[in-house]
C-alpha cells in the first residue's frame, strides 16, 4: 500500500521553537542586585535587559526559521522553562524594587509564571499534528478551543504587565514609551494558530485516508470547510492591522487551497474505497475457484488498482503543491517578523523624565 506523505518533521520542530520563543519575547535575562541612586538608574537596568532580550529573541526566531535548523521540541521547552524559573528566582532574591516599590518586579514575576504554566500544560504547543490526528474530531475541536482560550489569557497577562509598567513609570513622573499599535507577537500568534488548526485537520484527513474511512474523510472535509470559513472571517478582520499583509494573505492562500481539496479528492476517494471494499468481499467469499470466479477476482483487482492510482495521482500532486505552500508560509512568517518585529533598543526611547 502506498504511504501518505507527512509534513517535514524539521519544519514542525522549527515552528514549535519559534512559538516558544515568541511567547517568551517579553522576558528579561537579569536584573542587577543593587541600591539605585534614582529611578532613572533603576529603569535603565530594567529596560535594557528587557529590550535587549526582546530583540535578541526575535532575531533568533527569524534566524532558525531561515536556516531550518533541527532541534528537539522537548529539549527546547525544557531549556526555556529552566531559564524562566531561574529568572524568577534571581528577581525574587535580588531585586528589591525602587524605594521599596516592587510593583514592577511583582508584575514581571506574575507574567513569567503565566508563561511557565502555559509551557508546562502544553497550551502553547502548536506542532503536535501526530498526537492530535489520533484524537476524535470532537476532541480536536475541544483542544482548539482550550489553546485559543489559553492564548488569549496569556496575552491578557502581558497587557496587564504593560499596564503595571505604565503605572510604575507614571508614579515616578516618567513618560512610558508605548507602542499604541498592534502587538506584533500577539498578532503573529493569532495568525499562527489559524495555520496550526488547518494543519491539524489536514493531518487527521491523512490518517483517515490511510484507514480508508469514508465517513471520517467526509467529516474531515466538512471541518476543513468550517475552518476555511473561520480563517476567511478572521483574516478579513486582521487585514487592517498592519500595512504588511503578507502573512494574512499567506493564510488566506493556504486556506483556500486546503478547502479546494474536497472537490478534487472526494469522488476519487469514494470510488477507490468502494473498489477496495468490493475486492475484500470477493476475497472473503467461500466459493469454489472456477474460471469465472478467478476472472471476476482479477477484474476486481484491476478495477481497484485503477481507482487507487487515479486517487493517488491527484492526491500526490495535491500534496506537492501543499508542501510548497507550507514552506512558503514559513518563509513569509520569517520575513514578516524580520520586517515588523522591531523593538526600541535604547533607554531614552523606553521612558524619559517629564
Amino acid at each position: 500500500m502506498k504511504n501518505l506523505p507527512t509534513k517535514n518533521s524539521t519544519r514542525s520542530n522549527v515552528l514549535n521553537i519559534v512559538y516558544f520563543i515568541l511567547f517568551v519575547g517579553f522576558i528579561p535575562t537579569t536584573l542587577h542586585s543593587q541600591n539605585y541612586r534614582n529611578i532613572e538608574a533603576y529603569m535603565d537596568d530594567f529596560s535594557k535587559n528587557e529590550l535587549y532580550v526582546k530583540k535578541s529573541l526575535m532575531d533568533y526566531s527569524v534566524s532558525i526559521v531561515e536556516s531550518q535548523l533541527y532541534s528537539r521540541t522537548k529539549t527546547t521547552s525544557e531549556r526555556i522553562l529552566e531559564k524562566l524559573e531561574k529568572i524568577n528566582t534571581i528577581i525574587k532574591n535580588n531585586n528589591k524594587g525602587f524605594e521599596g516599590n516592587t510593583s514592577l518586579r511583582d508584575g514581571f514575576i506574575k507574567m513569567n509564571l503565566k508563561t511557565i504554566d502555559c509551557l508546562k500544560n502544553g497550551s502553547l504547543i502548536l506542532n503536535d499534528y501526530d498526537y492530535q490526528s489520533n484524537l476524535s474530531l470532537t476532541e480536536i475541536g475541544e483542544n482548539f478551543n482550550q489553546k485559543e482560550t489559553d492564548l488569549i489569557a496569556y496575552y491578557q497577562e502581558l497587557k496587564k504587565y504593560e499596564t503595571t509598567k505604565r503605572a510604575f513609570t507614571s508614579y515616578y513622573k516618567m513618560n512610558f514609551k508605548s507602542n499604541y499599535g498592534k502587538n506584533i507577537l500577539e498578532y503573529n500568534a493569532y495568525q499562527n494558530i489559524l495555520f496550526y488548526k488547518m494543519n491539524v485537520i489536514d493531518e487527521k484527513l491523512s490518517s483517515v485516508i490511510l484507514s480508508k474511512d469514508k465517513k471520517g474523510f467526509s467529516n474531515c472535509m466538512n471541518m476543513i470547510a468550517l475552518m476555511h470559513q473561520e480563517i476567511m472571517q478572521k483574516t478579513n478582520q486582521y487585514k487592517s492591522f498592519y500595512k504588511d499583509t503578507s502573512l494574512n494573505n499567506a493564510n488566506i492562500e493556504y486556506s483556500i487551497f486546503m478547502a479546494s481539496q474536497k472537490e478534487k479528492l472526494n469522488s476519487l476517494f469514494n470510488d477507490y474505497v468502494n473498489e477496495y471494499n468490493s475486492l475484500q468481499t470477493l476475497k472473503n467469499m467461500s466459493t469454489p475457484e472456477t474460471t469465472e470466479t478467478i476472472a471476476a477476482y482479477n477484474d476486481s483487482v484491476r478495477q481497484y488498482n485503477t481507482k487507487k492510482n487515479l486517487f493517488y495521482a491527484v492526491f500526490d500532486e495535491n500534496q506537492s503543491i501543499k508542501d510548497k505552500l507550507y514552506g512558503n508560509w514559513l518563509i513569509i512568517n520569517s520575513t514578516f517578523l524580520k520586517n515588523n518585529g522591531k523593538f526600541y533598543t535604547i533607554y531614552e526611547q523606553y521612558a524619559f523624565d517629564d
